[in-house]
C-alpha cells in the first residue's frame, strides 16, 4: 500500500531535545508542524527526534538530506552549551558557520530594548551557515536559517514553540508552498470504527487501500480502529469531494461499525449523546468489571449523565431487590448465568425506574502467558420497554483491554435499544 500520495515536496521533521527523549516533555512541536505541512500540500514521510549531540543530530540531518527534498528541524538553536544544531547543520551541508551582520545586529537592539546586557554565548546565535537564507525572529532572540544544497533543503527554527510557530507562519509555510509550486493542499478525514478488528478492515476494503490519492490507512487502537482517508487537490473543495467519494466506498463496506468522523470523539459519547436526543435513563450493574463501564458513561457528556444509579457487586451495597438474582461466587453454568443477568436486569429497572436497566454479570478470569490470553466469561443483559435482551462476551478479566472490549459491547446493546426504539 503506498505510504503517502503520490505528488508533491517530500519532507520530514526533526526535533532535537534530551528532555523530549527522557519524556520529561512531549513533544508537540511535530505534531504542529505536521498539520501545516499538510495544509500546505507538502508530504511528511519522516519523523525524528534526536537528542542534545552535536555528532548525532548531524547523522540524522545527513539521512534526513539523502532521501527528502527538505529537513525542517525545531531546536537547538539557542545560546547554551547544549544548543548544537547549527553546528550540526553546518557540518552536513559543508557550509562553515559564518557571522550574520544583521542577525547580530537584531540581537543588540533587543537586549538594548530591554534593558538586558548581551552575554558572549548569545553571540552565537547570530552565526548561521555560509549561504543560508536568514529566517528573522521578531518574537524571540533566535533567528532560524534555511540552507539550501542541491540534495536537498534544510530548515532550522527554534524550539520555544511560540517562536517555533511564528517563523514557520510568517517565512516557513510561504517558502514551501512556493517550492512545492502550489500543487494543492491535503484534507484527511477520520472514520472511526468499532466492532471490527484491524486486519479484517484490511481484508474488507481489499483494493481501496492500495489507491495513491485519495489514500486509505489505518490506525489501531484499544478495542477501536480509525479509518483515515486523504487527498490531495487544487482546492480544499476539491480535495473534499474527493474525500466523500472515498468514505461513500468505505461506508458501503464499513457502515454498520463506522460511529464517528470526529477525530478523537469516543463510543461512550457517541452512545449516551444518542441517550439524550431519546430522553433516555439508565440504571447499571457491574460484578466483574470494577465500575469501568459506569466511569465511561459518567463522564462522555459532562452536561448530560443518563445513569439514575449504578452498583459494582463487591465494592457497593446492592439493593436486596437484586441480590437473589445474582450467582454466589464465580458462575459455571453458562445459561444459568444468562438466567440471573435477565432477571437481575428486570428487577435492577423496577428498583430504579430508569427506562433502561443494564446488568453486566460474570467472571473476572484471569489473565495467563506472555500474551495475556484471556479466560472467564460475560452476560450482558439490558431490561427496556421491549422486554429484556441478553448477549454474550465469551472473556472476562480484569485488564485494560478486556474491560474495554466488555464495555464496548454493552454500549453496542445500549446503542441497538435507542435506535430500534426511535
Amino acid at each position: 500500500m503506498p505510504d503517502a500520495i503520490a505528488s508533491g515536496l517530500k519532507a520530514e521533521i526533526i526535533t532535537t531535545g534530551t528532555e523530549i527523549l527522557l519524556g520529561e516533555i512531549v513533544d508537540t512541536n511535530a505534531a504542529w508542524i505536521a498539520q501545516q505541512l499538510r495544509e500546505a500540500g507538502v508530504n511528511l514521510y519522516y519523523k525524528t527526534t534526536v537528542g542534545d549531540n552535536e555528532a548525532r543530530i548531524r547523522e540524522v540531518v545527513e539521512l534526513g538530506m539523502s532521501r527528502s527534498d527538505v529537513v525542517i528541524c525545531s531546536g537547538g538553536i539557542g545560546p547554551t552549551v547544549d544548543d548544537v544544531t547549527r553546528q550540526a547543520i553546518a557540518k552536513a551541508t559543508g557550509r562553515p558557520l559564518i557571522l550574520h551582520e544583521d542577525a547580530l545586529a537584531t540581537l543588540k537592539e533587543r537586549f538594548a530594548r530591554f534593558g538586558v546586557a548581551m552575554t558572549e554565548n548569545n553571540l552565537q546565535q547570530a552565526y548561521i551557515p555560509e549561504g543560508a537564507l536568514l529566517i528573522p525572529n521578531p518574537v524571540g532572540t533566535a533567528a532560524g536559517f534555511i540552507v539550501e544544497t542541491e540534495r536537498s533543503t534544510v530548515l532550522s527554527v527554534p524550539g520555544v514553540p511560540r517562536e517555533m510557530k511564528h517563523l514557520m507562519t510568517e517565512t516557513v509555510l510561504p517558502y514551501l508552498r512556493t517550492r512545492a509550486g502550489h500543487t494543492g493542499i491535503i484534507r484527511r478525514r477520520v472514520l472511526r470504527t468499532i466492532g471490527i478488528g484491524e486486519s479484517m478492515i484490511d481484508a474488507t476494503l481489499g483494493q481501496l487501500m492500495y489507491g495513491s490519492n485519495p489514500t486509505v490507512g489505518l490506525a489501531a487502537h484499544t478495542a477501536q480502529v480509525d479509518v483515515r482517508i486523504t487527498a490531495r487537490a487544487e482546492s480544499a473543495e476539491a480535495a473534499e469531494v474527493m474525500l466523500d467519494a472515498l468514505e461513500t466506498e468505505v461506508r458501503r463496506h464499513l457502515d454498520r461499525y463506522i460511529y464517528s468522523v470526529t477525530p478523537g470523539e469516543s463510543y461512550e459519547t457517541v452512545v449516551v449523546r444518542r441517550l439524550q436526543s431519546a430522553g433516555a435513563t439508565l440504571s447499571l450493574l457491574e460484578t466483574n468489571t470494577r465500575g469501568t463501564l459506569a466511569a465511561r458513561i459518567h463522564s462522555a457528556v459532562p452536561e448530560f449523565d443518563p445513569l439514575i444509579g449504578n452498583w459494582v457487586a463487591g465494592e457497593s451495597t446492592i439493593p436486596a431487590s437484586l441480590v437473589s438474582h445474582l450467582p454466589a461466587g464465580e458462575p459455571a453454568d453458562l445459561a444459568a448465568v444468562e438466567a440471573h443477568a435477565a432477571a437481575a436486569a428486570t428487577a435492577l429497572q423496577a428498583e430504579s425506574g430508569a427506562t433502561l436497566a443494564l446488568v453486566l454479570l460474570g467472571s473476572a478470569g484471569a489473565d495467563e502467558g506472555v500474551y495475556g490470553r484471556r479466560s472467564g466469561e460475560t452476560w450482558l443483559a439490558l431490561a427496556s420497554a421491549a422486554g429484556v435482551k441478553t448477549t454474550h462476551c465469551p472473556f472476562g478479566g480484569q485488564d485494560e483491554y478486556t474491560l474495554i472490549r466488555i464495555g464496548n459491547q454493552a454500549l453496542g446493546l445500549l446503542q441497538r435499544a435507542v435506535d430500534d426504539a426511535g
